[in-house]
């Protein structure tokens, strides 16, 4: 239903209840989304350049309750993939990607948004691709993927009910306006 929800999603798909190593340089919602999932942020400074977080300050700041790093990709430009992959695999650290200003960008020939455990998308008005309001959640694990579709639409299918879930779906309404 939109990107808050989406992070939330993410955190608790991932059976995260620990500290997630994220960037102060990104809109409130993902701190929030940390905090509600019970969570404790630890911010990691970000690259002068990219404005993305600091991949090689990252791993001072990793403690034993240490269970994620959630980064955001800013204004199109990636966060440095490659050593908060190496960084969350020496780790056993789970990677949350907030995408929302890289829908559509590519790195080394595929898909930003297939890099991590789960990239998150919001698609509310004020981003580059929006639906009005809405969001999304990529995942390569289908084991995760059916956790989330399951969470994201109240933990049921039909009248067979798996799990917890709220309602994190998206309107009609609202995907056919990214259509147009």
């Amino acid at each position: 239903s939109n990107g808050t929800i989406a992070i939330q999603l993410a955190i608790k798909a991932l059976n995260i209840d620990g500290e997630i190593i994220t960037t102060p340089f990104f809109y409130f919602a993902t701190t929030t989304s940390i905090l509600w999932e019970n969570c404790t942020p630890v911010f990691c400074d970000i690259d002068n350049d990219t404005l993305c977080i600091d991949a090689y300050k990252i791993e001072a700041l990793i403690t034993p309750k240490t269970q994620a790093i959630l980064a955001t990709h800013v204004y199109g430009i990636p966060c440095n993939v490659e050593i908060i992959e190496k960084m969350a695999i020496k780790h056993n650290l789970k990677v949350i990607y907030d995408a929302a200003h890289a829908f559509g960008v590519n790195y080394k020939q595929k898909s930003l948004l297939n890099y991590g455990d789960v990239s998150t998308c919001s698609f509310h008005a004020t981003k580059i691709f929006h639906t009005v309001e809405g969001g999304s959640i990529t995942t390569r694990n289908k084991d995760l993927f059916e956790k989330i579709r399951l969470y994201h639409s109240f933990g049921h299918v039909g009248d067979n009910y798996y799990s917890q879930g709220i309602n994190g779906k998206n309107s009609e309404f609202h995907a056919a306006m990214g259509l147009f």
